[in-house]
């Protein structure tokens, strides 16, 4: 895959991989990450996408992996930087330097949640997102729901005053985060409404209403985070967009835990990538 540099309209430089078939191609599929999540996380996935004629893009958010600067504790970056910026940067370079249209946006969780900040939605044929669930910690079984809520309350806010950034890999959640992006996350996942809140002060409307192309939402039953409670909740930020949500039964695939990451990894290319190809093709 191609090394490349994405320039958002702010001017920050996100750190991104492009490839293309060697033959004719299929389609275009932006794969936009999850949250403390890089880029390199989806490789394998993305390279049996190329496989499948599919030209991919993948890029890292600002504040995680080659788009973050060198010292965290500088960033001054908020979450809400990955929808309104860093996704419309992306679209941009496929649009306007690829000359590119009919692209499928395929979001793992938080990379779905926010393309309803996305200005030029048009050049998207369809989102495809992947456990994308509002996040309140009330929401998950317990005892899951204590260990998130300990992790709010308790533990990342004594872990961002002694650092200076989110220690995300001191826990076991992934990348390192920028303060903000931490602190902002906090926020919208200790609230039943998520980041309604956000959007009324940014959008002066509680939900993505400009938002219209169609949304095939897909998620595992053993994800304690996209359940069958929290996926339908997300899908409501989208009044008028096309929704149709998938649960895949897990147990009737694979013995294997996938949860709400395991999706991605290769030892599913043989029973659950070709369900989500078949899924992109006909959605």
């Amino acid at each position: 895959m191609q090394n490349i540099i994405i320039t958002a309209a702010d001017g920050y430089q996100l750190g991104a991989l492009y490839a293309t078939p060697p033959g004719e191609s299929t389609g275009t599929v932006v794969i936009s990450s999850a949250t403390a999540v890089k880029k390199e996380f989806y490789l394998h996935f993305a390279r049996f996408l190329v496989q499948n004629g599919y030209r991919v893009l993948l890029y890292d958010y600002r504040g995680v992996g080659e788009s973050a600067p060198a010292n965290l504790k500088a960033s001054t970056s908020y979450m809400h930087d990955w929808g309104i910026k860093d996704m419309n940067a992306v679209l941009g370079f496929l649009v306007n330097e690829k000359k590119l249209t009919g692209i499928i946006w395929l979001g793992h969780s938080i990379g779905a949640q926010l393309t309803g900040f996305l200005e030029n939605s048009h050049h998207v044929k369809k989102v495809i997102a992947i456990n994308a669930a509002l996040g309140y910690w009330g929401y998950f079984p317990f005892p899951k729901n204590i260990i998130v809520c300990l992790l709010w309350y308790i533990i990342s806010p004594v872990l961002t005053k002694l650092y200076g950034y989110g220690t995300m890999k001191a826990v076991g959640w992934g990348e390192n985060l920028p303060r903000n992006v931490l602190m902002e996350w906090r926020k919208w996942c200790m609230s039943k409404y998520y980041f309604r809140s956000f959007l009324m002060n940014y959008l002066n409307t509680d939900a993505f209403h400009q938002f219209t192309t169609p949304i095939t939402s897909i998620y595992t039953s053993d994800d304690f985070i996209a359940n069958d409670k929290t996926v339908p909740l997300m899908m409501q930020f989208f009044p008028n967009a096309p929704v149709e949500v998938i649960k895949i039964n897990v147990k009737k695939h694979t013995a294997k835990k996938v949860g709400h990451m395991g999706i991605f990894s290769r030892k599913f290319n043989k029973d659950l990538w070709p369900l989500l190809v078949e899924v992109m093709e006909r959605a």
